[in-house]
Order: structure tokens, then C-alpha cells, then sequence
């Protein structure tokens, strides 16, 4: 299979491979400690073939029809995407852990020809429901498309308004894909790859196809739970695989475990900005990527990362075989040079057709410039470095503005993950009546005030998180990503467990003590202990500044600010309120 196979579609090389290689496994199901089912090329070809057969007699269908596959990770899966492609249609992943309104939200706006499902244990043993109100076959043109384009598949994302929206990429893009993967990380006959990510997520698309259209084996887990980086690490050992991918947040734990996989040779990630560098000594080469859903999965890619750098953080480095980039300012004008950012627009081969049934999100997203050259606008603010690699800054909007001050998460989350035992974190803003509070999270065994006192050595204090959770572990989506609406959840203010000596009263108050320790209580959300420092328990500029106002109706003193940030602990700010009233009384 060498030579330029840059015109052939994915399913073309399939069927190569199942006439030169036909014994070749091609795809394995296993969980941590064995392998139960497998196919062989040809098996796999075969069973495809079955199920487009069987697609194509079905009343109504058409070439270019859309087919929904709703299927848990296996080989079935697999099967029937490849005989939606065989039939001549173009297929639309499902994930069957979404909820139930949100399957309902995707199928009603696709309006696919049919929903593939399990219908059996055999690879082809699938059960075809036609819709009734289906989009006849051939019908998915999205805006500013060659008018050949064939679509392969349609992938559904978050949408800005709160509805999914639907993106149509082509087989000519993905062909783009699967040979520049095949070229730089020489996927190929005997290679083992591992497939974990998000069934619903384009990153998927990238493992299944860049494998079998390479002639590798494609490993997929059962029964593990792909999102815990110790059963992930046991199935790449169990199963010896070489290649994989994980999404940002698995990678950056997988760097920490104390036994990598020992017989991984690459590991890819991307999803998320890339935080963390992996270690001189890990054993596999590192790379990581960039590429929105409308850019077919990867747009940019870097070298290994466990090579020495002096960037901060890692790169998303240069663009791939097909790809076209720039820069553009808020002006409107192109940056070439470093350290200047500016909005991501991607161009060239990689680009989606567009957005299914949406012609004015794609008039606004895909556009054309004079020369007639197709751009799509990222909303991602990047930046060159100075060696040529562009650095992801992340999304237009994903700066907030807390108290008069702009403060980028990332940056926060990048300096709790400097910190020495922690193993992952993120940063969310806790809505509240002051504007909104910043709330650091993070797993690891790092302790809160080390982690607070290493931050305000780093950080401007109005970048220090007002309130440092230590949990478990950071939440993911089913797509690997961080779970902001979980996060958001942990955030919020929770109860005190009986018998934490930092989260009780003191046991005997005076009386004025008593009457602030309700104070602080209203403000913070929380009873505080006498050695608590209010600035490190949830509070910030303006609760201090509400706290002193309650303090002096409370009791008729005119206590001066200072006294919160000269005296943020509790028992020393009761003492100089105290003081207060014992002047006030002589």
C-alpha cells in the first residue's frame, strides 16, 4: 500500500486492504485482560457489504442519504458505518449516553434516512428503522462546498445558541486526513491502536479511520471505563498497543502515572488547550494537536514534546498536509509576526463542507476572499512564536471580567497545575451577588494552603482563586473534554462535614465574636473557625467591603477597611473590632 493514495476515499482503501491483506486483523474487541472478538479485513468488508445491501433495498434510500449509527463502542459500530459508506450514503454518529432529549434534538433537526441500532451479536446483525420523516437521499449541500463534494459523515456539536448543530465533512477531506496521519506517524500493517474517545466525538472518526484506511489494527475497549487513566494505562499494556490518542485531560494525567504504558510509541491528544509538558522519560513520542469539527479533526499539529522547549506551554505547532492558516486581528488586519494574537481562520483541503440545514450559520462561519480562497473563522485566538509554531490562547470569549479585571481560567488553571502535587485542576467563575467569584478545583495531594501560597507568589491577587476545592477528580464529558456544567456544580457552596475542625465555630464565643462569626457566616457561606483567613475561605474585595458595612451597623463603629486585609483572620479581626468598641466605650 505505498504510493500516493491522496485520490482514493477511505472505504477504497478499505477494500485494498481487504483484497491484498484479507487475513490481516482489522479490528478487536477486548477489555483489560483478553480479546473476544475479532475481524479480518475481509470479514470486516463482508459484513459492511451485508449491511449496505440491505440499505440499499430499503424503500427511498438514495446515494447520498444520511444514516444515523446509534451504537455502544464495539466492532458493530464500525461495521455499519462502513456499509453506510458502501451504500453510498454518509453516516451520522450517535453516542448512546446522551440523554434521551438530546438523541431526540439531533435526529429531528438531521432528519437521517434511517437509525441504525444493535440487532444481534454478529458484526452485521443490526436492525435499519427507516423515518418517516426523513431528508430524501442526496440532499446535504452545505453553503460554499464544490458543487462534487460527497459527504462522509455528519458530527454534531455543541451549538452558541444552546441547540446542537450539525457539520456535513466530505470524503475528500478525510482522505486528506487519514494520508497525513499515515505519513507522519506510519500507521500502518502490524501497528496496534487503541481507540477511547467519545463516541460522539470527531476525534473518533480520526482513530477508526486513520487505522483501518492505513492497514492497522484497531483495538477497542469494553467494559472499562475509558475516562479512568489507570484502566486505560492497564488495556494499552494488556493489549500492547503502540499508537493511540487521548483527549487533553487524559494526556496531561497520563504524564503522572508512575507506570506508563510500556509498549506505547505514540500518543496523540488534543481536544483542550495542552497545559502540562510530559516528562524527558516518557516512553512515548508526544504530539499534540489542534483542529476544530469544520476542519475535519486536525488542523495544526507539533513535534514530539518530550523534546526540551522554551515555550511555557506546548505549542499546537504547524499546519497539516492540506491546511491553510492565518492570523487575523481585531482591525482585520493579518499578523505575521510572533507574539501578536489573533483570531484563527482556517482554509485549504481540511475544511467541512458546512453546517447541515443551516445556510446562514454557514454564510457567517465559511467565508470567501477576493482571490475565492474558503475560510473558516475559529473564533480561537492564537499566536506565531517566535520559531514558527502557533500557540493556542483559547476562545474569544473565554475571558471573564471579575471586578474590573480581565482574567483568562487558563492561566489560573496552568499555575495550580505547576503546583507540586497536584494532578489535574480547572477554574470556573461561581455566579453570586458581587459579580461572580473565582473557584479553583484540583485532585492531587497537594494541601489548599499550599497551593493558595504558592498561587499568590505567581498570580495577581485578583487571579487567585477566592475559594481552592480539592476533589476526587476533575470532571470529563463524554467527549474527554472538562465537564464545565459538572464544574460548576462542584463549585458551588457546600456544607461544612460535621466535625472538620476548619469548618466549625469556635467552641466558646464572646458575644461579639458570636455576632461577627453570623457576619461572615451571610457573606462567605460558611461558619469560619477562629483561625480561618477570610480571604482564603471565599472572600475577595467586595465581600470584604460588605462585611465591614454589616460590621459597623452591627456595632455602631466606624471601623476603617484596612482592618480586613491588615487582619483577614478571623480571631484578629474579632480582636480589632473589640479594640474598636473599648475606645468607642472610654
Amino acid at each position: 500500500m505505498s504510493g500516493k493514495t491522496a485520490q482514493r476515499t477511505v472505504p477504497q482503501l478499505i477494500e485494498a486492504w481487504a483484497g491484498q491483506s484479507p487475513d490481516a486483523v482489522a479490528v478487536v474487541l477486548g477489555n483489560a485482560t483478553a480479546e473476544f472478538a475479532e475481524l479480518t479485513y475481509r470479514e470486516l468488508w463482508d459484513a459492511a457489504g451485508v449491511i449496505a445491501d440491505r440499505l440499499v433495498s430499503a424503500d427511498g434510500f438514495r446515494p447520498g442519504a444520511l444514516v444515523a449509527t446509534l451504537f455502544p463502542r464495539g466492532i458493530q459500530g464500525v461495521v455499519s458505518q462502513l456499509g453506510v459508506w458502501r451504500a453510498g450514503g454518509a453516516y451520522l454518529p450517535v453516542d448512546g449516553a446522551l440523554p434521551g432529549s438530546r438523541r431526540d434534538a439531533i435526529l429531528s433537526d438531521a432528519r437521517p434516512f434511517a437509525v441504525l441500532t444493535p440487532g444481534g451479536t454478529g458484526p452485521a446483525d443490526v436492525s435499519i428503522e427507516v423515518l418517516a420523516d426523513a431528508v430524501s437521499g442526496g440532499s446535504l449541500d452545505g453553503a460554499g462546498a464544490t458543487a462534487d463534494a460527497e459527504a462522509a459523515y455528519v458530527i454534531y456539536t455543541s451549538g452558541s445558541t444552546g441547540t446542537p448543530k450539525g457539520i456535513e465533512v466530505g470524503h475528500a477531506s478525510l482522505g486528506n486526513l487519514v494520508d497525513w496521519h499515515r505519513e507522519t506517524y506510519r500507521t500502518g500493517p502490524g501497528v496496534r491502536v487503541a481507540a477511547f474517545a467519545g463516541l460522539g466525538f470527531d476525534a473518533s472518526v480520526w482513530e477508526v479511520w486513520s487505522t483501518l484506511a492505513n492497514g492497522a489494527t484497531l483495538l477497542l475497549p469494553d467494559g472499562i471505563a475509558t475516562m479512568d487513566i489507570d484502566a486505560v494505562c492497564r488495556f494499552l499494556d494488556h493489549h500492547r498497543v503502540e499508537q493511540c490518542f487521548l483527549s487533553t485531560p487524559l494526556a496531561e494525567q497520563a504524564f503522572a502515572v508512575s507506570t506508563p504504558p510500556r509498549f506505547l510509541k505514540v500518543l496523540t491528544t488534543g481536544g483542550d488547550r495542552l497545559r502540562v509538558w510530559p516528562p524527558a522519560d516518557f516512553p512515548a513520542a508526544v504530539f499534540n494537536h489542534y483542529g476544530p469539527t469544520e476542519a475535519t479533526v486536525v488542523t495544526t499539529a507539533g513535534g514530539d514534546l518530550r523534546t526540551p522547549s522554551a515555550h511555557d506551554v506546548p505549542p499546537i505547532g504547524r499546519p497539516i498536509s492540506g491546511a491553510e492558516v492565518r492570523l487575523v486581528a481585531e482591525d482585520g488586519t493579518v499578523v505575521t509576526g510572533p507574539g501578536e494574537s489573533g483570531e484563527l481562520l482556517i482554509g485549504g483541503r481540511i475544511l467541512a463542507i458546512g453546517y447541515l440545514h443551516d445556510e446562514p450559520l454557514n454564510r457567517k462561519q465559511f467565508t470567501k476572499d477576493p482571490d475565492g480562497g474558503r475560510w473558516y473563522s475559529s473564533g480561537d485566538l492564537c499566536r506565531w512564536t517566535e520559531d514558527g509554531e502557533l500557540e493556542f490562547l483559547g476562545r474569544r470569549d473565554s475571558q471573564v471580567s471579575l471586578r474590573g479585571n480581565r482574567v483568562e481560567l487558563i492561566e489560573v488553571e496552568q499555575a495550580v497545575l505547576r503546583v507540586a502535587g497536584v494532578d489535574q485542576a480547572a477554574a470556573v467563575v461561581r455566579p453570586d451577588q458581587d459579580g461572580g467569584e473565582l473557584v479553583g478545583l484540583y485532585s492531587g495531594t497537594a494541601a489548599e494552603h499550599a497551593v493558595r501560597a504558592e498561587l499568590a507568589d505567581v498570580l495577581p491577587a485578583y487571579m487567585v482563586p477566592a475559594t481552592l476545592l480539592r476533589v476526587d477528580s476533575i470532571p470529563l464529558n463524554a467527549n474527554g473534554k472538562i465537564n464545565r456544567v459538572d464544574l460548576l456544580t462542584l463549585a458551588q457552596p457546600q456544607a461544612a462535614p460535621a466535625g472538620q475542625p476548619d469548618a466549625v465555630a469556635p467552641t466558646t464565643m464572646d458575644p461579639v465574636q458570636e455576632k461577627l462569626s453570623n457576619i461572615w457566616s451571610e457573606v462567605l457561606g460558611r461558619v469560619p473557625a477562629a483561625t480561618d483567613n477570610f480571604f482564603e475561605i471565599g472572600g475577595h474585595s467586595l465581600k470584604a467591603a460588605r462585611v465591614l458595612n454589616l460590621t459597623r451597623k452591627a456595632f455602631e463603629i466606624p471601623l476603617p477597611l484596612e482592618v480586613m486585609f491588615s487582619s483577614p483572620v478571623f480571631a484578629d479581626f474579632a480582636a480589632r473590632v473589640d479594640e474598636q468598641l473599648r475606645t468607642k466605650g472610654n
